[in-house]
């Protein structure tokens, strides 16, 4: 096995999205995947921002296993019982190409890698990577169970727990304290719903879709966790991102996705009868957090990195997208492994070109733009006062007590500082958070 022009360790989309362009380019290259079929491992809530994919397979909107295509988002903040949710809603959104594809991570990467495959891709799943291989100063291969495999070009896509960047020393993260920092931890379940039911409750047709993301107030001790859901076809995407450096070692984090699910907004959407919908799926996965800041060398003598390996994913609490950025990268990476291969030279000096097309998307761009959103997303604040503060703010504006009312931005602040958040804490975290948006 040394004909093939690249290895691509990682059968995800950004492994994959980047086999397919050089396979499209008419280089030889192979994908090594751990999980058996291709995808069976790989996990998201999941919403596929964006149509970068259309650049290597243009029809993907119509023949990917979509679940529901977004039309409606929900942002809200949970206190114990209480919730306040913007609600959104374009129409435009319901037109191709669709701005958001709700997908199950597992069928989509699965179908993707056929696609691999029909354009020439040697995809070999169920194949674990040990380490890289290493002469001298250049990377020429990896190694699997001590066999070797070599490639002049090694393209490192192994998902957001990277064993090969930490073991080559290009991640950053030295110490665990590092690692906590760094990450979120997922969790989700698949709940069935009746297609029929769902669509009736959240007043969907057709392929319609619903996107919620929740700031999570109501979580107990020093936890900090958001919580989302997502429509698919006849099931829901439920589930929870925990901070990791928040959790004490009491916490038990399957104890959150509890309490996210037994909250009264949520509760009544995922209601089967009288009961919650039947479980159907569960998983988790390490997210990486701290973007830009946890970014590992990105190229090298025979190597590039990306996807959520290169730490490529933004979440400012409210929001998370990964998938378009890993995508965007994998082609991004392949474009600069087509020129490599074709002047035969592998050098760091000729693989910077993949960092300059990283600063020239949006890929680098967006990472640099809110590379400080963590103090806003970390901030106890967010979590421990303000939901509370401002479920209760308008509660009180909105009950019909029999009495005269005041302005609303007074009963606002009195409750956020009844909360504990007074006018130069709002302020202070105001300027901290103005930023980030």
């Amino acid at each position: 096995m040394t004909d093939f022009e690249a290895i691509v360790v990682g059968g995800g989309v950004a492994g994959l999205s980047s086999a397919i362009k050089l396979a499209q380019a008419g280089k030889r290259v192979v994908v090594l995947e751990r999980g058996q079929p291709t995808g069976s491992k790989n996990l998201s809530g999941g919403v596929l921002w964006g149509n970068d994919l259309a650049e290597i397979v243009p029809e993907w909107q119509e023949e990917a296993p979509i679940e529901r295509f977004v039309i409606n988002k929900k942002v809200g903040f949970l206190s114990e019982n209480d919730a306040t949710v913007i609600d959104l809603h374009f129409d435009e959104w319901y037109k191709p190409p669709y701005n958001g594809s709700i997908i199950l991570r597992a069928r989509f990467d699965e179908w993707l890698g056929k696609k691999a495959t029909e354009n020439g891709v040697t995809v070999l799943d169920g194949i674990s990577v040990d380490d890289l291989l290493v002469e001298g100063e250049r990377i020429t291969g990896v190694i699997s169970q001590g066999e070797e495999m070599r490639a002049p070009l090694t393209l490192i896509m192994d998902g957001a727990n990277s064993r090969l960047t930490l073991r080559a020393g290009l991640r950053k993260e030295k110490k665990m304290s590092d690692v906590k920092s760094n990450y979120m931890l997922g969790l989700k379940d698949v709940l069935a719903l009746d297609r029929d039911v769902l669509e009736n409750r959240f007043a969907l047709k057709d392929r319609q879709g619903i996107a919620g993301e929740f700031v999570l107030g109501n979580i107990p001790s020093t936890v900090k966790a958001g919580g989302f859901f997502y429509t698919n076809y006849d099931t829901i995407s439920l589930g929870v991102v925990v901070h990791l450096d928040s959790l004490q070692p009491e916490d038990r984090t399957y104890k959150v996705l509890e309490k996210f699910k037994a909250h009264p907004y949520i509760k009544r959407l995922i209601a089967d009868g009288d009961s919650i919908a039947e479980l159907k799926e569960y998983g988790a996965k390490l997210i990486p957090e701290a973007g830009i800041r946890m970014m590992p060398r990105l190229y090298g003598n025979g190597f590039m990195v990306g996807g959520d390996a290169a730490g490529f994913v933004f979440s400012n609490g409210l929001v998370i997208q990964g998938m378009n950025y890993a995508i965007k990268s994998g082609i991004l990476a392949a474009e600069t492994a087509i020129e490599a291969i074709d002047q035969n030279n592998f050098t760091e000096k000729m693989l910077a070109g993949y960092k300059k097309r990283l600063e020239n998307s949006y890929v680098l761009k967006d990472l640099k733009k809110f590379k400080n959103v963590t103090r806003m997303t970390k901030n106890k604040n967010l979590f421990k006062i303000y939901p509370d503060a401002i479920n209760s703010g308008f509660k009180t504006a909105l009950t019909e007590t029999g009495k005269p009312k005041e302005k609303l931005y007074k009963t606002i602040l009195r409750s956020f500082k009844e909360k504990g958040a007074g006018p130069f804490t709002l302020l202070k975290d105001a300027i901290r958070g103005g930023t980030n948006l």
